[in-house]
């Protein structure tokens, strides 16, 4: 049931992307911005209503407190690690106040984790990460992270740049490009949709591994296939299958393998480290695209080295967590009925 409601959650979302996506389109032409800005904040107001009286608390509430502490400390981490990461992308991998940034977030993880392990009841429990079934789904996630966040915008640029002039792109129109990122996004819809389904003959970690590299080959693929529209499509539907399997999965499988006390930090962590691995891939892929500026000139978005090096991280990143994803339990992110059952047995 959890896999099944995930797949539906990932698939209204991705729908409610498309629909976004081209109402905005439409309604650019007829609406200033400031009145068509005010269309997704009217939508985000009705969804607090939503919430507030369509959804029902749950029957059995686990209490403790607030660890303010911790929450200080993982937050301060967080804006400035991904703070460094914008101005480096900025400013450049020169730039000594972003290189502080970054060391500065990933120290302050270290007191962090003190502060969480001494804690009776912590805002993240840290021994989650110790776990052979939860490590590498917070693993995948941050790899996973690096192409779901961060490689959209070089591909949609690509996509725009013109191969006469440049030698390497598709000189596709915005609305070539717009059927090409829509294409995408539906492509994750199908990928959420079929993982409920799939985990009913195969297991949900051969799910995830299968999921990954879809992903990984779709990626991969860029690299001798990119010259026509056809090919470049063909690759973002490869990889969007198996991305909307993944971020539909990432989550049920945290909670199939995380303590029942723990089931919502655990979905949230998820996010949070593929959010993470976005902002790093972004910023590694912003400096790619920019590293060999003397091949690109004004109008396009960076050399054909840089969007390469795109690709190819997108890629070997989803295979390396296809290949972790190997090495955990294999009934890992089964119902907990059946773990129980095969505990027992041995």
């Amino acid at each position: 049931m959890t896999r099944k409601a995930a797949g539906l959650l990932v698939a209204a979302l991705e729908l409610g992307a498309i629909a976004g996506a081209l109402s905005a389109g439409a309604l650019a032409e007829l609406l200033p911005m400031t009145v068509l800005l005010l269309v997704p904040a009217a939508a985000v107001v009705a969804c607090f209503f939503v919430v507030m009286f369509g959804v029902q608390e749950s029957p059995d509430l686990t209490g403790g407190t607030l660890d303010t502490a911790g929450l200080v400390l993982i937050s301060l981490s967080l804006i400035s690690l991904t703070g460094g990461l914008s101005f480096m992308r900025l400013n450049g991998p020169a730039d000594l106040l972003s290189w502080a940034l970054v060391v500065l977030g990933a120290l302050l993880v270290i007191p962090f984790a003190r502060h969480e392990l001494g804690h009776p009841d912590p805002l993240i429990d840290v021994r989650m990460f110790h776990s052979p079934a939860l490590w590498p789904v917070f693993l995948t996630a941050g790899l996973f992270g690096v192409s779901v966040l961060g490689a959209q915008a070089p591909l949609s640029t690509f996509a725009r740049t013109d191969a006469s002039v440049y030698g390497y792109g598709l000189g596709a129109s915005s609305f070539q490009t717009s059927l090409l990122v829509g294409s995408y996004v539906l492509s994750l819809v199908v990928g959420a949709m079929l993982f409920p389904l799939v985990t009913r003959w195969v297991s949900p970690r051969i799910t995830l591994i299968g999921a990954s590299s879809l992903v990984a080959i779709g990626y991969l693929l860029f690299l001798p296939l990119h010259d026509d529209y056809v090919q470049v499509l063909t690759n973002m539907i490869i990889a969007g299958v198996g991305s909307g399997a993944l971020v539909a999965a990432l989550p049920a499988a945290a909670a199939a393998a995380a303590p029942p006390q723990q089931t919502g930090v655990a979905t949230g962590l998820t996010n949070s480290v593929k959010t993470v691995g976005g902002a790093i891939a972004s910023c590694v892929f912003g400096l790619a695209l920019l590293g060999a500026a003397g091949e690109a000139t004004t109008g396009t978005a960076g050399s054909f080295a840089g969007y390469v090096t795109v690709w190819l991280v997108c890629g070997l990143t989803a295979a390396l967590a296809a290949v972790l994803l190997a090495f955990v339990p294999r009934l890992a992110f089964s119902d907990a009925a059946t773990v129980e059952g095969a505990a027992v047995v041995r």
